[in-house]
């Protein structure tokens, strides 16, 4: 039962990974801007989308600017699980071959994913000040069949997160600029789904299906953590910018979350109540560690006059998600009643042991008619998060390579900037025997170092079948289209 805990933890793992495809929780560039140039804005960071590239940035703006902009994905994920043998169907003692069908993501379209904002130098020549609210870049809801091969790692989620962002940013007689971003992070919803196996028997061994399966639930919210991004710019020499910026508060997200169980087979009696102190209870705290984030950039400005006619950008991107080394679930006592047995769940933590990322990005702007019509384009490449044997369709951890095109129309004070961002993933193959990632048998009585009697014979050592061994595919088409209004 104490496993039933562990899938708890697990549930954390991809609540989060809404946001969550390469890099750890979050992808892709935000703001079309930004996007359009494939994310290479940490030295040019001159809208909105500054606050999380670089706040120093917004000091290059000469007047005040409204901006209003969404971002549509299609997100198409899929999975094919390897074959394996079921040693819960077995003729004679020789288990059953099963190969599994390929599933994608059933909820592949995300039409919102909002920023708005405003930037003013509320008078002063070398001031600028701006307060902006947008959800960081991401998939917010993935949904897989019930039945399907991955039912064991996740069946479905859901997180709604959202930014709000003050900033300052000053410069000296447009030499150098240093600006600051104090940023409120509100989770309103995290959700995530997966079956679990509630077999109370021991030797038992059901890596297909159980009819015991069971549905296990978390929905939680966070709405208040603090955050902060720092940054600079200098131009050695007008045809030079350099800029650098970091996320460099040490935080971490807590969601006050409830848990549901319910059978999977509609015959099936017996869910697990969960108590504390002899009365009904649900809530447990979530726990999910932050990286740190560090940007550099180096940007070309070609200019004729005082005219800049085009740039190239030049960005590195390191993100010590190696600081998530493990997903924490706080229950407080709480207790879980299956089958009359009455044991603790505590508190649990499961090792991740992330990996640092790198991504690299090049991109830049070209005037083809000057306060007319600006087109852009760039590309990345981002280092995996995890390693192949803890691959999961929660969050595509293998490494993405991208590219990016865009554009800027000006009408008078008014700027439409449009991008289109395509990312992929290279198709990532798990072998079973490498797989990390095991199937939650939360009233097994084979408890570590699963290789007593109680185990069964063919998982000996292991705490269950490893059950995220198979292809995994990952790509994304995503549209940016804002509106700037300077004045």
């Amino acid at each position: 039962m104490r496993k039933l805990a562990i899938s708890l933890t697990l549930l954390a793992c991809g609540t989060l990974s809404s946001e969550a495809l390469a890099s750890g929780y979050f992808n892709g560039a935000k703001g079309a801007r930004a996007a359009g140039r494939a994310g290479a804005f940490t030295a040019r960071a001159d809208d909105l989308s500054a606050v999380s590239f670089n706040p120093a940035g917004l000091s290059h703006l000469e007047s005040t600017l409204i901006q209003v902009g969404n971002r549509f994905s299609y997100n198409a994920h899929s999975y094919q699980r390897a074959p394996t043998l079921d040693w819960g169907d077995t003729d004679n003692g020789i288990p059953r071959y099963v190969e599994f069908a390929e599933v994608e993501n059933g909820a592949p379209w995300q039409l919102l994913d909002p920023i708005l904002g405003v930037a003013s130098k509320l008078g002063l020549r070398d001031w600028t000040f701006a307060l902006a609210a947008f959800s960081p870049a991401g998939v917010a809801r993935e949904e897989y069949p019930i039945g399907g091969g991955q039912r064991y790692m996740m069946v479905e989620r859901e997180a709604i997160i959202l930014n709000y962002s003050a900033t300052a940013a000053w410069q000296f007689r447009k030499t150098f600029g240093l600006g600051a971003s104090l940023q409120w992070i509100a989770v309103p919803k995290l959700e995530y789904a997966l079956v679990i196996d509630g077999s109370p028997y021991p030797k038992t061994g059901n890596p297909v299906a159980s009819e015991l399966d069971m549905l296990a639930t978390t929905e939680g919210a966070d709405y208040f953590t603090l955050n902060a991004v720092l940054g600079a710019w200098y131009r050695p020499a007008p045809f030079l910018e350099l800029g650098i910026s970091g996320q460099v508060v040490p935080t971490q997200m807590t969601t006050d979350s409830t848990l549901s169980v319910k059978a999977v087979n509609s015959g099936l009696v017996g869910d697990v109540e969960l108590l504390r102190e002899g009365k009904p209870a649900d809530d447990v705290r979530i726990t999910f560690p932050m990286p740190l984030t560090f940007r550099g950039g180096v940007r070309y400005r070609h200019l004729e006059a005082d005219r800049e006619l085009f740039d190239l950008e030049l960005d590195a991107t390191y993100e010590t998600w190696s600081h998530v080394e493990r997903f924490v679930v706080e229950s407080d006592g709480l207790i879980a009643n299956y089958q009359e047995q009455l044991i603790p769940i505590g508190r649990i933590e499961i090792e991740k042991q992330w990996r640092d990322t790198l991504t690299l990005a090049v991109g830049g702007d070209y005037a083809v008619i000057p306060d007319r019509l600006t087109v852009r384009g760039g590309a990345y490449y981002e280092t995996a998060v995890a390693e192949d044997a803890y691959a999961n369709v929660d969050f595509a951890g293998g490494p993405f390579l991208g590219f990016a095109l865009g554009a800027s129309l000006y009408f008078g004070s008014f700027e439409v900037a449009a991008a289109y961002e395509y990312r992929h993933q290279p198709a990532l193959s798990v072998a079973e025997g490498d797989a990390r990632v095991y199937q939650e048998v939360p009233g097994s009585p084979c408890v570590a170092p699963y290789t007593g009697p109680e185990c069964h014979d063919a998982y000996q050592g292991l705490p269950a079948p490893a059950v995220n061994a198979g292809t995994y595919r990952a790509r994304h088409h995503v549209a940016s289209l804002d509106v700037l209004y300077r004045f």
